[in-house]
């Protein structure tokens, strides 16, 4: 995720794909085509009829494990409305997957699973990866006991896992660097982002890099794809590049830092950076 400037007082990241995009990219690499997912769906009805008591056996299993237990404080004693939510979660995610959701909207709900794993949920909790590993492969058991070409859904299933982990690192990165700073975003990006974002990084480039990977909506709003080319052996590619938009300001402490050092404006501790867009 290095800043890339391309010209003068132009704000211009390199950052990874949104999570739409690596999972259409991997689906495709597994040979996942509509045809195949016409045929995946003709097995919905079978997976869902014993759903729910897979569901509250998946549960029942992370209550009881020690480490599942610790990492989602359930020691003593679960929750029943958290443990009920979870519960209401992973069902509407299993339907969604058994239906062979390959929206892109399915994507970055998959990629904000792998952040909650990494620690960005309403609880905070981090979840070893392994264990999210191990789960997927307890759905995949499910799915195996249950129709006759279980290829195409190991396929699906791998994509979703590559997704999802691709956000617990994004999580992860967010708590590595140099300096403990905090982002926030005012006025038309506020919705995106409505609570302060603690992350630590070395330079403004770090840090706008480590946000807009973890925050796919905000890249939405403040950031415009930039077509550019980059040496792969002997060949010039295609990558896009995210420029920040017209108008829209990055702020450090509150001073624009296209008037400091641009992306490589260094970062100190407990400073505190700001996306500004225009208007009110």
């Amino acid at each position: 995720m290095k800043p890339v400037v391309v010209w003068e007082e132009a704000l211009v990241l390199d950052l990874p794909p949104l999570p739409e995009e690596v999972f259409a990219d991997l689906l495709a690499f597994g040979g996942l085509g509509e045809e195949a997912r016409r045929a995946m769906r003709l097995d919905a009805e079978r997976l869902l009829e014993g759903a729910a008591a897979f569901v509250a056996r998946v549960y029942d299993h992370l209550s009881r494990h020690p480490g599942t237990a610790r990492a989602l404080g359930w020691e003593g004693r679960v929750p029943e409305e958290e443990l009920y939510l979870r519960r209401a979660f992973f069902s509407a995610w299993l339907a969604r997957t058994f239906g062979v959701d390959t929206s892109p909207e399915f994507a970055r709900e998959v990629y904000r699973a792998g952040l909650w794993h990494g620690g960005l949920g309403p609880k905070a909790a981090l979840i070893p990866p392994e264990y999210v590993g191990l789960a997927f492969a307890e759905v995949g058991r499910y799915v195996a006991e249950r129709v006759g070409d279980v290829g195409p859904w190991l396929v699906y299933l791998a994509a979703q896992v590559e997704v999802m982990r691709k956000g617990f690192d994004a999580a992860l990165a967010l708590k590595e660097g140099r300096a403990r700073v905090s982002f926030q975003a005012l006025g038309l990006a506020y919705p995106a982002l409505p609570k302060p974002v603690a992350l630590q990084a070395g330079s403004v480039g770090e840090a706008l890099g480590k946000v807009f990977a973890a925050h796919p909506a905000l890249r939405d709003l403040a950031l415009e794809a930039l077509p550019a080319e980059e040496e792969v052996g002997l060949w010039l590619s295609p990558k896009t590049l995210y420029s920040l938009r017209p108008r829209w300001a990055v702020l450090r402490n509150g001073r624009d830092v296209r008037y400091l050092e641009g992306l490589a404006t260094p970062l100190g501790e407990g400073d505190l950076l700001t996306l500004l867009p225009p208007g009110r």
